[in-house]
């Protein structure tokens, strides 16, 4: 018993060289979010010559497969950790 050809499914919006480079652009800058990627993507026309658009979830699934996440970065504000935080947080624990 043979197996058949695929027929089904969509076919890939990128290649392995493509995901490559979306994994690349996280590497070098660990801030970057889901939507600055997909500006980077399709003003790119060199490397993504073919791609006009392109959904978050897509390149959350090209991130998930190399094993990558993002998370939204936040600021933590340096008044937390002055003096009189610390000593308000100390006297209520008193």
């Amino acid at each position: 018993v043979e197996r058949m050809p695929h027929r089904g499914g969509r076919v890939a919006i990128f290649t392995a060289a493509q995901e490559t480079l979306i994994v690349d652009m996280v590497r070098e800058n660990n801030l970057i979010r889901l939507r600055e990627i997909r500006d980077k993507v399709i003003a790119d026309n060199v490397n993504f010559e073919s791609i006009d658009d392109v959904s978050l979830a897509t390149i959350d699934r090209v991130l998930r497969r190399q094993k990558m996440r993002i998370k939204q970065v936040y600021r933590v504000s340096f008044e937390r950790n002055s003096a009189r935080h610390k000593d308000l947080r100390y006297e209520y624990v008193q």
